[in-house]
């Protein structure tokens, strides 16, 4: 029996073929809705006769804000509806009272009688369903007319699951099929993707299967980050950009009504770059403590919750990898989430640059789970535990701290979605443990160049049945080979830097002057004690004007842009300090910098140079770029004569206390 076959002939009415769900002009509908309109009325006797059926049925009882005037003046005329919507309950407390709410007729005050929320205790979050609504006039609330009564509630979901019976089921598929079926299930096509990248595409869905599972991926556009969550689960809440209060996120702060964690098993952060964090400092404060704990205290409120955290995102490629453009790969990130504690908390990191862009052959053919089963399912695996513990099957060797418990998460939710009776072979669980382990160690290879003092870069191994695998991303390779400049530039210089290896590198300093008010704008992520150096070098060269022969003053006349480049290194430390001031001159008075000269050296505001650390490898790389000269503070003079002669062999060393110094020497 092929796969296709049987798929039916085990799961019945439980799944659908995807390629009749996909219609483009009900594509403003989710997914689920959709799926389960068709699967209750389209029993494929005659399909297009059938989805006529379900057409007209959304033309006639799907409510829109748009329709809102002509549906209560229709519900006025003929007391009863039946409507398509989405209904969301809430108790409001100083009333004793629930009311439920329709966004699409922009009604928040309609009965509901408290048993129907007891029957449909999701309601509170919101569910989508058939609403029976009544018109009464008769009704009054507190001196006001409120005619409107949700009567009945159809949820579009499933029932109870039986877990057994869905175990038996799934014990009739290979694990290739049964992947298969999950990726067809999500709407994707599984004939055009490797197994990687069908193993990525179920990674996706590990937070809706393990609790408190926090993931990042990022990744070109239009490859399908956000399609796999979008309308796949009524348990999930997606937030697209937009501004995001901890009130809406946590719990508001003056009624202590529960937010979003608290009601969803996924909340998503799609278009993260374009989302607004409002009080950024106390938002991610929050955020750490419950990734870490699940719950938070806001003002005198104490809340738990559940959720999983995924943030989602652009990210630009060159060829196959992250473009070299970017420091650290959380970069793309808003400036104000950039905080180390906060992505240790991330238990994994999708290489979303590995995932095809979406094409018409993309999406799934053949058959999956109807999404309001597969939501149920979800949800269902999310509470339940293994019957074995994966981990008690695998060793991890050189994971510190946060690590073993995000990779133990991360395998637990894929071993759920794959193998939910526990029985994966020790081939099929390495292949898991090596995807999770990487995963991880995506993260920590970030933090180590955000913070290498902090996060020193280690690679992880794991072990089974004797078997010891070492894991390194293959995002490992992508460096960042900056040369330097071929000809003299106003405003570029070359900089040197180590990083969290050890290895000196180049860091290319730039600076644009344009007439302004003083402002000073310092980009390229760069850390505190860079950003204090630039100041450093922006208060020296205001003092020294005159005598630097720059004319016009520059805290009055002129906004200053500058932007520090570097090859997979963090931007931190104060050794670039001459490198800014000199930029900073060269563009005010628009002068070339020559561009064979490297430097280095830690500045003052009266402009001396401070000794640096790794004098060695700084000097090396300068050499390996092809820089002619080097110049180095007078401090480090001693150090370097005693370096091997090999070191230095290629470039004239110039040694300074003085910023004026250097600037007589490199300025064209």
């Amino acid at each position: 029996m092929g796969r296709e076959t049987k798929i039916p002939e085990v799961f019945g009415r439980l799944v659908v073929e995807k390629r009749r769900t996909r219609l483009a002009d009900l594509k403003e509908f989710p997914r689920y809705v959709l799926e389960y309109l068709i699967n209750q009325f389209c029993p494929g006797d005659d399909f297009e006769a059938e989805l006529g059926r379900v057409r007209r049925k959304l033309a006639e009882n799907y409510a829109s804000p748009a329709d809102a005037p002509r549906i209560l003046h229709e519900l006025k005329q003929k007391r009863s509806l039946d409507l398509i919507a989405r209904v969301e309950v809430r108790l409001e407390t100083s009333e004793d009272k629930y009311w439920a709410q329709l966004a699409a007729l922009n009604e928040r005050h309609v009965h509901v009688d408290e048993g129907l929320v007891n029957k449909y205790p999701r309601l509170m979050g919101g569910m989508w369903g058939i609403a029976e609504l009544t018109y009464d006039e008769a009704q009054v609330w507190k001196g006001k007319i409120t005619p409107l009564l949700l009567s009945d509630f159809t949820p579009f979901q499933h029932g109870r699951i039986d877990i057994s019976e869905f175990l038996e089921k799934r014990s009739q598929f290979t694990r290739d099929e049964w992947l298969a079926l999950l990726v067809n299930t999500i709407g994707l096509n599984p004939e055009v993707l490797s197994f990687r990248q069908q193993l990525l595409t179920i990674l996706r869905l590990v937070p809706m299967a393990e609790r408190m599972v926090h993931l990042i991926e990022l990744g070109p556009r239009e490859t399908g980050k956000s399609y796999g969550y979008k309308n796949l689960s009524y348990y999930s809440y997606m937030l697209s950009g937009g501004r995001a209060t901890p009130a809406a996120l946590f719990v508001h702060g003056g009624t202590g009504k529960p937010g979003l964690v608290a009601q969803f098993d996924t909340l998503v952060f799609d278009e993260i770059a374009n989302t607004e964090f409002k009080d950024p400092t106390a938002t991610v404060s929050i955020f750490k403590d419950y990734m870490e704990y699940g719950n938070f205290s806001l003002g005198r409120f104490q809340v738990k919750g559940e959720a999983s955290i995924v943030f989602i995102g652009n990210l630009d490629v060159l060829g196959n990898q992250p473009h070299e453009k970017y420091d650290h790969l959380f970069e793309p990130l808003p400036e104000e989430l950039v905080d180390t504690a906060l992505f240790e908390r991330i238990h994994g990191f999708l290489p979303g640059w590995e995932m095809p862009k979406l094409t018409d052959k993309s999406f799934a053919e053949g058959y999956g789970f109807t999404l309001d089963y597969f939501a149920e399912l979800l949800h269902l695996l999310r509470g339940s535990l293994l019957p074995t513990d994966p981990s008690t099957r695998y060793v991890l060797r050189n994971a510190k701290g946060r690590d073993v418990e995000a990779i133990h998460k991360v395998v637990r939710g894929l071993m759920k979605l794959l193998h939910p009776d526990g029985r994966a072979t020790d081939e099929e669980l390495a292949e898991y443990v090596a995807f999770a382990v990487e995963a991880r160690q995506r993260v920590k290879d970030q933090l180590s160049v955000l913070a290498p003092g902090e996060y020193p870069k280690y690679t992880m191994e794991f072990e089974i049945a004797g078997k010891r695998t070492l894991v390194e991303p293959p995002e490992r390779a992508r460096r960042r080979s900056l040369r330097i400049p071929s000809e003299p530039q106003v405003g570029v210089v070359v900089g040197l830097a180590v990083g969290g290896d050890g290895a000196g590198s180049l860091q290319v300093i730039e600076v644009v002057a344009q007439k302004g008010n003083g402002a000073l704008h310092r980009l390229g992520s760069m850390g505190k004690s860079m950003k204090e150096s630039v100041k450093a070098a922006y208060e020296y060269v205001s003092h020294r004007r005159k005598s630097l022969q720059i004319v016009s003053e520059l805290k009055g006349g002129y906004d200053l842009s500058v932007l520090a480049l570097q090859g997979a290194i963090a931007k931190e430390g104060p050794s670039a300090g001459l490198a800014f001031a000199v930029g900073i001159v060269s563009a005010l008075t628009h002068r070339k910098v020559r561009n064979d000269v490297a430097m280095t050296g830690e500045i003052t505001l009266h402009g001396n140079i401070l000794g640096i650390g790794g004098v060695a490898p700084k000097i090396a790389a300068a050499r390996d770029a092809g820089a002619r000269v080097v110049i180095l503070p007078k401090e480090n003079e001693r150090e370097v004569r005693e370096l091997p002669a090999d070191v230095c062999r290629g470039v004239q060393l110039v040694f300074v206390e003085k910023a004026e110094e250097a600037l007589k020497e490199v300025l064209v």
